[in-house]
C-alpha cells in the first residue's frame, strides 16, 4: 500500500468568479493536483529521481513548492517583505534537496500547512493592487505574486503527473 494523499479529489477551479476569487481558486486547484499525484505511490517511487535534467522527484517537487509558498505568500506577502534567509529567491534549488529521513506524510503535511498559512495571509489583503517591497524588483503587487504561484504550481503539477506516469514503468536500474 502506498502513500495516502490527504486530498483525494481535485477541487474544481471557479468557472464564474471575480479576479481574486479566480486566482485563488486556480492556485488551490493546482495545489491539489500536486498532492493527488502522489496518492497510492510507494515511498521508493516518491523519492525516485529522474535521471538527467533537474534530477527531481515527486517529493522534491512538493518540498520545492513548500519553499515557494513560504517565500512568496507567508513571508513576502504575509509579513510584508520580511526576508528570512535562505529563501527560494536566494536559492531556487534548495527546496528540491530532500533528506532521506523525511517521511512523505511530513513533506506533504508541511506543504499543506504552508498553503493554509498562505490562505490566511491572503485573507487580510484588501486588493490585488496592494504591493510589498521586494529587494530585486522594488515593489510587487499581490496579483503578480498569485500569478507567479499559479504558473509555478501548474508547471510542477504537470511535472508531477509525468513523474507519476513514469513511476508505472520499471526503474532504470531494473531494466
Amino acid at each position: 500500500m502506498g502513500f495516502q494523499a490527504p486530498l483525494r479529489r481535485r477541487p474544481a477551479p471557479p468557472e464564474v468568479a471575480d479576479e481574486r476569487e479566480a486566482l485563488e481558486g486556480w492556485l488551490d486547484y493546482f495545489r491539489a493536483l500536486v498532492v493527488v499525484a502522489l496518492d497510492g505511490l510507494d515511498e521508493t517511487v516518491l523519492r525516485r529521481r529522474i535521471p538527467g535534467g533537474s534530477g527531481t522527484s515527486l517529493l522534491g517537487i512538493v518540498k520545492h513548492l513548500t519553499e515557494l509558498e513560504r517565500t512568496w505568500l507567508v513571508e513576502r506577502w504575509g509579513q510584508r517583505g520580511v526576508h528570512h534567509a535562505p529563501s527560494y529567491v536566494d536559492d531556487p534549488d534548495a527546496g528540491f534537496r530532500l533528506a532521506d529521513v523525511e517521511p512523505p506524510e511530513e513533506v506533504v503535511g508541511a506543504y499543506l500547512e504552508v498553503c493554509e498559512k498562505g490562505r490566511d495571509a491572503l485573507a487580510g489583503a484588501e486588493s490585488l493592487d496592494d504591493a510589498v517591497r521586494d529587494d530585486r524588483r522594488g515593489h510587487i503587487e499581490l496579483r503578480w505574486i498569485l500569478l507567479h504561484l499559479i504558473t509555478e504550481t501548474a508547471r510542477w503539477a504537470g511535472q508531477a503527473e509525468v513523474l507519476r506516469d513514469a513511476a508505472r514503468m520499471p526503474a532504470p536500474e531494473d531494466l
